[in-house]
């Protein structure tokens, strides 16, 4: 589209991303939402661990869907088979084997589709679901790379944070700053999706809606090791608190006693 500039993935101009197979990757169904105008181009893949029903019974996907199907991108086969409260429990049961299993199945999709990079969810110490996604994701990248050798390219985005303005090579990662047309496409599929309207809102106010106009996908430079991307104790840990002192959790899901455990487990064993 005119007006929409956009980064190679690489140095090498002939190695455009619109042409290459895609997958997007995410905890919760709406993350899609942030990055929509590039699910728009791109037409990934797109893989959903949860349902998003939080700690109701209410499903999220079909808004997902309307809004996957509005961008002619493809739901894949892994798409909020979870509840959102199951996810909790495994991290703070330490169900090692729930995410191996995810993970392996992750890495068989995105190797069988063929996929040529990846897109998922950043890790902000804001949400655990979202930080277990992408160690879900680096694991399984790093499976495709031990098993098949093969290489798939590995972006994040944030899902709380403002987009990223930059990153240390421009030239690795994807840049959009959206025009008027798509913004006002980006910003009717956000304000359709009604699920979502307190959390939008709240975005909104912390960073303004003009941060909307500008997608970025920032190369992933770490793999299982997260602990040192943001400050503790974590904001998920911090909220937690709060809800276990008003009653309506029983414990509280730590990075260092929950997220940081799993992490280690998901590592691949090494080759014999």
């Amino acid at each position: 589209m005119a007006g929409v500039p956009a980064v190679p993935l690489r140095d090498d101009p002939s190695y455009r991303w619109e042409s290459r197979r895609s997958a997007l990757v995410i905890a919760h169904p709406g993350h899609e939402l942030r990055l929509y105008h590039w699910v728009e181009r791109a037409r990934p893949l797109v893989l959903v661990l949860t349902d998003g029903s939080g700690h109701t019974d209410h499903s999220r996907l079909a808004s997902t869907t309307a809004v996957l199907s509005k961008a002619n991108a493809t739901p894949g086969s892994l798409y909020g088979r979870t509840s959102d409260r199951e996810l909790y429990e495994a991290i703070l049961a330490q169900n090692a084997d729930f995410f191996l299993t995810l993970t392996d199945e992750i890495a068989r999709i995105l190797h069988e589709q063929g996929i040529e990079y990846v897109v998922g969810d950043a890790v902000e110490g804001v949400n655990p679901g979202h930080d277990m996604c992408r160690l879900v994701l680096n694991a399984a990248l790093l499976r495709i790379e031990q098993t098949a050798g093969r290489r798939v390219r590995n972006f994040e985005f944030p899902v709380e944070g403002p987009p990223y303005e930059h990153s240390d090579n421009e030239s690795e990662g994807v840049r959009l700053v959206l025009d008027d047309d798509a913004y006002r496409r980006k910003l009717t599929a956000a304000k359709n999706y009604t699920e979502l309207a307190v959390d939008l809102e709240r975005i909104v106010s912390t960073h303004g809606e003009q941060m909307f106009r500008i997608e970025y996908l920032r190369p992933v430079r770490y793999g299982l090791e997260i602990g040192q991307l943001f400050e503790h104790p974590a904001i998920y840990e911090r909220y937690g608190e709060r809800q276990v002192a008003a009653g309506l959790y029983q414990e509280v899901i730590r990075f260092r006693e929950h997220i940081s455990p799993l992490a280690k487990r998901l590592a691949p064993s090494k080759p014999q």
